[in-house]
């Protein structure tokens, strides 16, 4: 397979024993596919499509996936990088989606498929971050971090480096990258863990960022940057409040933020968030529901990915559900299981990540429930017509 060649996995469809919603299994390879992380744009051709990793013939490519054919492209022809997998952000006003490669941003033009490189970056300091273009397409953002030096030998694995980063507080910057010139400017730096640099979706200047690290250690997650002035403020607050929160993501009207946490001490009710990115019109209910990534568009339907499977009894009660809740004027209502998922959330690949179809009636989502990590669309319906999930639930449907 190479570059701009198209072909189709096998399209299974079953009925989800739990819901009794069609679940829509669109890949099918002996390699790990899965769509990009659920805060970075995916979605090209007018929504029909999304770009997606998938790892084929001994090598991680980029991918792209049109729901009205199944037809799948292939974008890049990249070679074999130790364990690298290519991920990145697409930008509706560029067509282009950018990526990191070998130290490098890649720009791939959506409509030809050539590729450009836009920014290397510098040695002595890592490439850590997503590069996500600003609403206008003017700059990429994303993030180096210093490289840190360690001679023990360490096997890598899933958040195998995320206590060591958040103790180490290494020198990390955030980039303001001139997509045409490629003159890079920092934005921002700080000896701290920094990630999740997210660009607003409408607000050419605005981004937030996370100090990252262990929830119930940080001090401040949530943060604001204006990207032409370096302004930086703390969003939602948690000066002298005993709660920690995280896994920020943009509504879609780029001006709304939606989060959730928990108390610091681990014990005590959940709580869901969303606030504008100058902290006004912020809304904080009670949320008694877990998950380890929540998704919405607005405020009104949420969905959550539960928590990773118990593939033995023994290992305790897991509710690997894809789970949706209704906000109802005061609280939100559920959750009500959309699909079952059974993943086990053994590293990026493997987790859920679920999100909105950008017409909002399916949720995509990944789950390494087969042999491999393969992308499933379930419709989301009538939400009332949808079980709530009970201690202990089991299948209606066999």
């Amino acid at each position: 397979m190479a570059k701009g060649d198209t072909f189709s996995d096998d399209v299974f469809r079953y009925q989800d024993a739990y819901s009794g919603r069609e679940v829509i299994r669109l890949t099918d390879y002996f390699g790990h596919s899965n769509h990009m992380y659920f805060t970075d744009p995916c979605w090209y051709n007018g929504g029909k499509s999304f770009i997606f990793t998938s790892d084929r013939e001994g090598k991680s490519n980029l991918y792209g996936y049109n729901l009205e054919t199944f037809q799948i492209t292939q974008l890049t022809d990249l070679k074999r990088s130790g364990a690298a997998r290519p991920g990145g952000c697409y930008s509706d006003a560029n067509n282009a989606h950018y990526y990191w490669w070998n130290r490098q941003i890649i720009e791939l033009n959506m409509s030809t498929l050539a590729e450009r490189v836009v920014y290397e970056a510098p040695e002595g300091m890592e490439p850590t971050g997503r590069p996500g273009a600003n609403a206008d397409g003017k700059y990429i953002c994303t993030r180096l971090a210093k490289a840190q030096k360690d001679d023990k030998a360490k096997i890598s694995f899933a958040y195998s480096s995320f206590r060591d980063q958040f103790y180490a507080k290494p020198l990390s910057q955030i980039l303001r990258i001139d997509i045409a010139t490629g003159k890079a400017d920092v934005i921002h730096e700080d000896y701290c863990y920094i990630t999740h640099e997210n660009t607003s979706p409408v607000l050419p200047e605005i981004m937030t960022f996370c100090h990252e690290g262990p929830w119930h250690l940080v001090e401040q997650r949530i943060w604001g940057l204006n990207i032409q002035t370096g302004e930086t403020w703390k969003i939602r607050p948690q000066d002298g409040q005993d709660i920690a929160v995280g896994h920020e993501y943009w509504f879609e009207d780029g001006e709304t933020i939606g989060y959730h946490g928990f108390p610091r001490d681990l014990k005590g009710e959940h709580i869901y968030g969303h606030i504008k990115w100058d902290n006004s019109e912020h809304v904080e209910v009670s949320f008694p529901y877990r998950s380890v990534h929540f998704c919405s568009q607005n405020e009104k339907l949420i969905a959550g990915d539960g928590s990773p499977a118990a593939v033995f009894s023994h290992q305790g009660e897991a509710q690997p559900f894809i789970q949706v809740f209704n906000w109802d004027g005061e609280r939100y209502v559920g959750p009500r299981v959309l699909a079952y998922h059974r993943s086990t959330f053994n590293d990026q690949h493997a987790h859920c990540h679920p999100r909105f179809t950008p017409d909002g009636k399916y949720v995509m989502y990944a789950s390494d429930l087969t042999k491999y990590a393969n992308i499933y669309l379930v419709e989301v319906g009538d939400i009332s017509d949808l079980p709530f999930l009970t201690e202990g639930m089991s299948p209606k449907h066999t």
